[in-house]
């Protein structure tokens, strides 16, 4: 089943880089969110328990045709159930967020409900995430500037243009025991890959810790796979569900090479394809697949999310998909073992 048989500088953004940090005393002990610049941030937690990160991918919120408001109120109560039932530290949301290349999309309202969620959120834009260029929709600079309670940012190239890129440290003692990396991957007129300008950040980021001596585990956020995720699948080097094919869009491999070679990236997740959820490790590598989570995306499958637990002593992760307690699957999507 093939994906596309399925679908056929702003004053906001000033106000956000002033604040320079902000704190969630209602989770448990709290964490601590620090910006320590355009991309880069660092999570302060000292709670003696796993760090808990909720991927939630591809909601597809503020399509403007009839329906979607009913949809996407139902994957806002879902969303607030999973947050409930699974206390995570941070919700990354993994693309596709908004369907920003819709004429007049409803954006305030999703970015609004995670706002108010009271848990730091982040965010890496998938493709529809990207402006159509048609009237009312807007650009990634005025959506970022949108955002609160956020732990999103960008480099700055020399043409001082934004490339969504950016990193989050998480502490524990002072000590990083774990990176979060995230790309946009682009949309719209532009290909859908982690772009030449984002890898020589990344590997501008490597050779720096390399320098400080740090050498921690960094896990990878961006919306589309990398074309591994199919060359793992063809190998039978996964377990989940595989209900599409891959959509690696315009990657052919250059990224991945550095994930690979940096010896450090234990794990990478992506959204894109609504029907796949499967895990593995290909040439050293994790690869995993989030669990689609919008009721207004494509496929019938149980809507959820994956949950990714760090131990801050170890660095070690593990992760699972996770659904709503009482959601039922059927029995064909059930997965025999536990991804870890």
């Amino acid at each position: 089943m093939n994906r596309r048989e399925f679908l056929g500088g702003t004053a906001a953004t000033l106000a956000s880089l002033a604040m320079p940090h902000f704190s969630f005393p209602s989770m448990g002990a709290g964490v601590e969110v620090n910006r320590l610049g355009t991309d880069h941030f660092e999570i302060i937690f000292d709670e003696d328990r796993p760090f808990k990160i909720m991927q939630l991918t591809d909601t597809h919120f503020g399509i403007p045709e009839q329906g979607h408001d009913v949809t996407d109120a139902l994957t806002f109560q879902m969303i607030k159930k999973l947050v409930d039932q699974n206390k995570p530290d941070l919700v990354f949301h993994t693309g596709d967020f908004i369907n920003n290349d819709k004429v007049n999309p409803r954006i305030n309202p999703a970015i609004s409900f995670m706002n108010d969620l009271g848990v730091p959120w982040s965010l890496v834009f998938g493709n529809h995430d990207h402006s159509s260029g048609q009237e009312g929709t807007i650009s990634l600079d005025t959506y970022h500037g949108r955002m609160e309670n956020h732990v999103m940012g960008y480099s700055v190239g020399a043409d001082q243009k934004r490339s969504y890129c950016f990193r989050i440290d998480l502490k524990r003692n002072k000590e990083t025991f774990a990176s979060i990396v995230g790309f946009n991957c682009g949309g719209g007129p532009t290909p859908m890959i982690v772009s030449a300008e984002q890898r020589a950040w990344f590997e501008g980021q490597l050779e720096a810790d390399k320098k400080r001596g740090t050498a921690h585990p960094i896990l990878v956020m961006q919306h589309i796979p990398t074309i591994e995720y199919k060359l793992m699948h063809d190998a039978k080097e996964e377990i989940g569900r595989y209900g599409e094919e891959v959509c690696s869009e315009s990657d052919k491999g250059e990224i991945f090479s550095v994930y690979r070679d940096s010896k450090r990236v234990h794990g990478v997740f992506c959204g894109h394809d609504h029907v796949n959820d499967y895990i593995g490790v290909h040439k050293g590598v994790r690869l995993a697949y989030g669990r689609v989570t919008g009721w207004s995306g494509y496929g019938d499958w149980q809507r959820g999310c994956r949950m990714i637990e760090v131990n801050p002593k170890t660095s070690v992760s593990k992760t699972r998909v996770v659904l709503p307690v009482g959601a039922v699957e059927k029995p064909e999507w059930r997965v025999t073992m536990q991804d870890s």
